[in-house]
């Protein structure tokens, strides 16, 4: 174990190191790490994964949710725009919010799987998922969700199917 000057020390040479192209990336994640679920109530958190990445719950309800998220550059691609990982992750947890929602006491959702089409790249600006559940029966809930950037043009569309636990179902 290392004193704390020790780990300054070493953190501030890995810095020295870097080229400015890392260091920008260095700096957004610092940027990031700082960021912690205290600055977001429980109404507009989703997950430690979607919080970290700055995906903000708009809205849910039975059928029905909205996220949104501010592009931060910490997420760009080597190319200098948004991961479409990061557009994937909204997407589920949107879908997720959506179905979980109307859903009794102690059931959950889980996904089986999610098909993105990506229209447009986004460099900056804030993205809003939409997720509407187009049917659900009593295993599974199909959705689709459709992700624009605040000018209204329309970054991505996608389909999901969601398992729905129950804790009274045999495996």
């Amino acid at each position: 174990m290392t004193g704390d000057g020790d780990l300054r020390d070493e953190l501030l040479a890995a810095i020295d190191g870097l080229d400015d192209a890392r260091a920008q990336t260095l700096l957004g994640w610092a940027r990031v790490l700082g960021k912690t679920r205290k600055t977001l109530d429980e109404e507009h958190t989703v997950g430690a994964l979607a919080d970290m990445l700055g995906i903000v719950n708009e809205l849910q309800e039975p059928g029905h949710a909205r996220m949104r998220l501010d592009v931060d550059p910490a997420w760009h691609n080597p190319h200098g725009v948004l991961h479409g990982g990061v557009i994937y992750t909204m997407i589920d947890y949107c879908m997720g919010g959506a179905v979980m929602r109307g859903l009794p006491d102690g059931q959950l959702c889980t996904t089986i799987e999610i098909k993105v089409s990506y229209l447009a790249s986004v460099r900056k600006g804030t993205l809003i998922a939409e997720t509407n559940v187009v049917k659900q029966g009593r295993n599974i809930a199909f959705t689709e969700s459709k992700v624009t950037d605040d000018q209204g043009r329309l970054v991505a569309i996608a389909s999901g199917s969601m398992f729905i636990l129950r804790p009274d179902a045999k495996e």
